[in-house]
């Protein structure tokens, strides 16, 4: 056990001097390493800041591209939506036309055979009557 405490007494007087406080010339050396290590960085980091302007008027310009190609995209599709419309109305109004002469045709010929067979069964009462009197006048001479 005594050597234990002679042991720890021995240690604790080696380390007394690390309890020391900084001096001023100490502080100095640790200020200009912080300051050597930070240059490289501010370096860096105006390196970053001169990028992100750079970006900036990139994006910019691809703004306003992207407005262009917008523009043009639109016209594209107004164009398209015009030529559809031509399309509907060359091809429909033919078969508007068409279907509305088809329904004047059909009106028509509807009355035509309406009218022929009023007309044939005129003849008929006729053709029966000319039978009735053709009998009287050959029953009666």
């Amino acid at each position: 056990m005594k050597n234990v405490l002679l042991l720890s007494i021995i240690f604790c007087t080696i380390v007394l001097p690390a309890f020391a406080d900084l001096t001023p010339q100490d502080l100095e050396k640790i200020r200009s390493i912080i300051k050597e290590e930070n240059a490289p960085i501010k370096a860096e980091i105006e390196s970053i800041k001169d990028d992100i302007t750079t970006l900036k008027i990139d994006v910019a310009g691809m703004k306003g591209k992207l407005e262009g190609v917008d523009k043009q995209i639109s016209h594209a599709t107004n164009l398209t939506y015009g030529l559809i419309a031509l399309i509907v109305v060359a091809v429909g109004i033919p078969q508007i036309i068409m279907v509305w002469r088809d329904r004047g045709e059909s009106a028509q010929d509807r009355r035509i055979e309406e009218l022929t067979r009023e007309q044939n069964r005129r003849i008929e009462e006729l053709t029966r009557e000319i039978e009735a009197l053709k009998q009287q006048r050959i029953v009666k001479p």
